[in-house]
């Protein structure tokens, strides 16, 4: 059976796959399109979040990886779905090679925070399970507005695969 940070991965994986499949097919002005809600994203600016957070939060906090982010820049982001598609398999890539075989006995150790992060709390660093889980909830909450925002533009959800 595969460790827990394994299986971590295999759902972080689960939810890009799922992302992918939510945007890869948008016509180009759908995807940056402005939703007519309040404090709504465009489905480019909830993609490239929700990519660049689960970057930084699955390989830059558990040390496993140095990738440059400027988050404020997620949320002005445009662009196209093809050109974010391969940044997606990256991240899936990455996520595979750094920590498929992470061991689960370094998973209480603190996580290893880059010179510029900023907490919102004094606390100490999270644990690496804390950064892993946070990675899981932030990209599935994510996944959630990419469903709904696809919805509201007028698109069924993606075929289901058997």
């Amino acid at each position: 059976m595969p460790g827990t940070t394994a299986q971590i991965v295999t759902l972080l994986e689960r939810i890009a796959r799922d992302a992918m499949k939510q945007f890869g097919d948008i016509r180009p002005e759908d995807f940056n399109r402005q939703l007519t809600l309040p404090e709504s994203n465009s489905l480019c600016v909830l993609a490239t979040h929700l990519v660049g957070a689960g970057e930084f939060w699955s390989l830059v906090m558990t040390g496993q990886r140095a990738i440059p982010r400027h988050r404020p820049d997620e949320f002005v982001a445009d662009g196209s779905a093809e050109n974010l598609l391969p940044r997606y398999e990256r991240w899936i890539q990455m996520l595979h090679e750094s920590l498929d075989t992470f061991p689960d006995e370094r998973l209480h150790e603190r996580a290893a925070p880059p010179a510029n992060y900023a907490s919102s709390t004094p606390e100490e660093p999270p644990s690496v399970i804390e950064v892993l889980l946070h990675a899981v909830e932030h990209s599935a909450l994510h996944l959630g507005h990419l469903q709904l925002s696809r919805q509201m533009l007028g698109y069924a959800p993606p075929p289901k695969e058997d």
